[in-house]
Parts: C-alpha cells; structure tokens; sequence
C-alpha cells in the first residue's frame, strides 16, 4: 500500500488550483493516509528554505525602491496547517491538511499607501507586484490630503523560533488520531460521559519580513489549537457541557498534546459535567439578575467588546465601512478616563508560550506586553505604526516613548497589517477568591458556565450571549438549571457592573474567531479571563431549539 505522497496531495486537492488566487490549498485526507504512519509532513510540499524566502522579501523590496516607493515592506511566508476532528467517536475523522506559500507588499508614495500581494513567489512575481503597488501609490497621493506621520522603529535583523519539543508534522495522522481517542475514552471512563468535537489544529510557518529601512527578520512561528468538548447526558436540555482549561492554545508543538495527567483532567471535568446535569431543569424566567461567570464567559465578553473597541483603526473610523466604529472613540476624550469597574486590568501580550507567540510583529517591530485597561480606565490602544503617532499627545503626558508596542498583525501574509489583538490577558482578583466562593456568595441569582455565542453591534456599545448552562443560586447554593436563557446588555454598564474578580485559578481561556480588514481576514484571538461577579444582568429568553 503505497503512502499519500506530496504528488498525490496537488493532484487530488479539490481547491489545488482556485485556492491558489488566495496563497491557500488545503485537501482532506484520504481513509488511506489517515492511516498513515509516516508523519504528517511527508503529505506536504517540501518547506521552503528560508534563504530563498529572503531573496524573493529583498528583491521586492528592491523593486518597490527603484521604482519610486519611499518606503516599502514585504511579508512572505510558507505555511503548514494540519487540522484532524472527531465529530463521532465511533466514525473516521475528518483531517485536512494544508499549505500557503504567498506574500503582500506595502509600498508608500507621497504619503499615499498601496498594497500588492500574489501567490507566485518568483522573483519575476514579487518585482511586478511591487511596481504595480507602487504606480496605484503614486495615483492615489494625486488625490490625498497632507501626508500622516508615519512612526519610526528601529533597524532590525535576526531570526526567532518557536521552541517546539514535539514537531506535531513529525507525527503520523495514525498517532494523531490514537491520541484523540484517548482522551474521548478518558471521557467515556465516566458513566454517561462523552465529547462532543475533539480536534487537534497545528500550524507551522516560516515568515519573512523585510523593510526598505533595511530590516531584514526570518521567524519560525508555532501554533498548537487543540480542544475538546465534553458532554454528559443531551448537549442541549438536560446534558451538561465542559472544557479542558489545560488543553489551551498556545505557542508550542505537540507536546500540549501529551502526557497521562491530561487524561486525568478530562475526566475531572467529566464528572463535573455528571454533577452539573443532575439538577432539575425548569424554563428561564425573564428578569434582572445578580450573577457570577465562570472564566470562559467572561472572556467571551471582552472578545465580543472590548477586544475590538480596541483597535485604534476602528477607533479612528478608518474600518468603519468593514468592521465598524468604537464607543472608545475619539481618544483625547477616553484614555485615562474610568470608564469600567476599578477591578478591570487587561494586558496585551505576545509572549511564549501564548498563542501568537512572536518576537516581532508584522511591521518588524519587536512585540511587548502592554496594559490597555487599567482599573478600568484605557491606557492604550492596538496600534501599528501608521496610527500610533495620533496618540503622541497621551503618550507624552504619560513620560511614555510615542512608539508601537509590536501590535501590528497580518494573519494572512497577503494581507496588510493592522492594529490587533493577538493574546489578551484579565489580570486576576486577589487569591482565595474562586469560583466556588463567589457562587456562595450570591443571595438571589444566577450562575453562567460557558458561552455558545456573543455579539455586539456595529459600534460594540450592546450585546448578548447565549450561556452554555445556565442555574439558579439561592442563598449560595445551586439549585436548579434553565433552559432557554439569554443574556443582554449594555457593553458599558456591563463592563462597570462587575464588582469582583475571581483568582488564578478560575482562569479560561475563550478563542475570539472573528474578521478584520477589508477583504475581511479571520483572526484568532485567544483571551483569558478569571471568573466574574456581576452586580446586574438582563437575562431573557428564547425559543425552543438548538444555539
């Protein structure tokens, strides 16, 4: 039986040649290579050596320059993806494996910006991008206004690595798939326990930028998304639903994946599941709620508000024809401003071993964390270095350098950079503080676990979420679960309601999927967040059916 090969993967791909307008090609894998006990990578295209990846960044660089560009910088990537999900322990997973091999260029004319990307990384192919992003450029300062200011960074070369001590594409699909099922029959060691989809998501990129400044930076970049639903009984009514805090995204490689302690947490978070659907079940009555969040639903609020109300191109209007506006805007009349409730504190990071781990951004710009929430107030916001220069006024009267904290995201190298988040960060409440007891604390009210869904409106300032589970607290004790329960709110009011937060040990992590930019891009966002306890929620309800 011969192996799925690299030949076979082009030759069988159904999007092998339109997935290419995009600098994208993914196939599913045959029942055959699912197989497999060759590893991962012998289904790929060979990597590509960096060098070459560096040649094909100088010469569009060097394009852009003699054809007029006053600045110009280049991101050209080889990416790997590998994705396998058990929907159906009993049935074959789904997996799919993927590979990108693309570039987009920014040039500045006149103070006038154009972007050019493609997925023929020739020298002939990035040249030509380059001179047509610079002739668009030139076009476009005829009819702009006075040239914005444009921060300065420093001259940078160098190369950074993930440290992986498990290549997840030195693994076979055989070995990938017998772990999966591990941790679905440590779920199934508890009576009535199952999951719902268990996936591992891996992904492998060498990245190149360089600058007409005369950056040069080569990163090797790791990204580890593994997950599981557990479930016990029905997973809408009477079942209960959780997740493994320990199986978080993070920087790494398989090594997340492994080890018998981790099959020892799917199975307490099982049980805690059997404990959670075993009270009785009664239907929501519509009201004004106090209430206590666990981890995971706290972060979904930020990712459905504030996490976007951050970003300073949304701030400044400059999405409001593609995202949206902000309700933290204009900056001159937010920053420093209390705003929310004095026990907010939220950091951006993109430091190991997060999710999105890098030394320096997608400007060349080395990344630092940096608060953005402070007791409530905004300090800051997700700037890149053609924004950051609108906040030199704060920033001086803070003693603070006017520069970019390394906030400059392109999740697709054919992309232009914008000011993102890419890891954020609730700081926690004081020790002692955990879920358990803020739950003991309520009088009269209502205890969230888990979200399916939030959303905000345009300009972020409302929105609403559906919990995952949701039940009635009387006098501290849980007493009976409600279906059919929804929850609004005002972002702001929302946002000054929480009086306190939980300890680290209520930390979870909520992964924001959402798109930014015009054509959007999805982005990952991974948000940890401690419990909450909220003085006042709306809690409505809903049809009968599935969220």
């Amino acid at each position: 039986m011969s192996a799925y090969n690299r030949r076979d993967f082009v030759a069988t791909s159904s999007v092998a040649l339109a997935g290419l307008a995009l600098g994208f090609t993914s196939s599913p894998l045959s029942a055959q290579a699912l197989r497999s006990k060759q590893p991962v990578a012998a289904l790929l295209p060979d990597i590509i050596d960096p060098d070459a990846l560096r040649h094909l960044a100088q010469t569009a660089i060097d394009a852009a320059k003699t054809a007029g560009a006053s600045f110009a910088d280049v991101r050209i990537a080889n990416r790997r993806m590998f994705e396998m999900t058990y929907w159906i322990p009993e049935e074959p997973p789904d997996s799919t494996i993927g590979f990108d091999y693309s570039y987009g260029i920014r040039v500045r004319v006149d103070g006038a910006w154009a972007f050019g990307y493609g997925a023929d990384p020739t020298p002939d192919g990035v040249a030509q991008s380059a001179r047509i992003a610079v002739a668009t450029a030139r076009g476009l300062a005829r009819a702009s206004g006075p040239a914005p200011e444009f921060a300065a960074a420093p001259v940078v070369t160098g190369e950074w690595v993930t440290p992986v001590k498990v290549d997840p594409f030195a693994v076979s699909p055989d070995e990938h798939a017998y772990m999966l099922g591990a941790y679905i029959n440590a779920a199934r060691r508890v009576p009535d326990g199952g999951t719902g989809p268990a996936a591992f998501f891996w992904v492998k990129e060498t990245r190149v930028f360089a600058s007409s400044e005369g950056s040069m930076i080569t990163q090797h970049l790791a990204q580890a998304r593994p997950r599981i639903i557990l479930q016990v009984g029905r997973l809408i009514g009477m079942g209960a639903r959780m997740e493994v805090t320990e199986l978080a995204p993070a920087g790494a490689g398989f090594e997340v994946a492994l080890g018998p302690a981790l099959q020892d947490k799917i199975k307490e978070a099982t049980e805690e599941a059997a404990r959670l659907a075993s009270y009785p079940e009664v239907n929501v009555e519509v009201g004004r709620y106090e209430a206590v969040l666990d981890g995971m639903s706290v972060a979904a609020v930020v990712g459905a508000t504030l996490t976007p109300a951050l970003e300073l191109e949304r701030v400044l209007g400059l999405s409001a024809d593609a995202g949206g506006t902000s309700f933290l805007s204009p900056p001159d009349q937010i920053l420093g401003k209390p705003l929310f409730s004095s026990v907010l504190s939220i950091t951006a990071e993109r430091g190991l071993p997060d999710l999105g781990a890098a030394k320096w951004d997608d400007e060349g710009v080395e990344t630092e964390a940096f608060p953005v929430i402070q007791k409530g107030a905004v300090v800051d916001y997700f700037g890149t270095r053609a924004t950051v220069p609108t906040l030199a006024s704060w920033y001086k009267s803070q003693g603070k350098p006017g520069k970019p904290h390394g906030s400059a995201v392109a999740w697709l190298p054919t992309r232009a950079p914008i000011g993102s988040a890419s890891h954020l960060t609730v700081v926690p409440g004081a020790t002692g503080v955990t879920l358990d007891s803020l739950t003991k604390q309520l009088g009269n009210g209502v205890l969230i676990r888990g979200v399916n869904t939030a959303h905000s409106d345009q300009q972020l300032t409302s929105g609403s979420f559906y919990p995952a589970m949701l039940f009635e607290v009387k006098k501290g004790q849980i007493t009976r679960r409600l279906k059919h329960g929804a929850v609004q709110f005002g972002t702001k009011k929302f946002w000054k309601s929480v009086t306190t937060l939980g300890d680290a040990s209520s930390v979870q992590a909520c992964i924001r999927n959402a798109a930014n930019g015009q054509p959007w891009v999805p982005t990952i966002q991974p948000i940890m967040a401690p419990a909450a306890h909220v003085q006042e929620l709306n809690v409505t309800a809903i049809e009968d059916r599935a969220i």
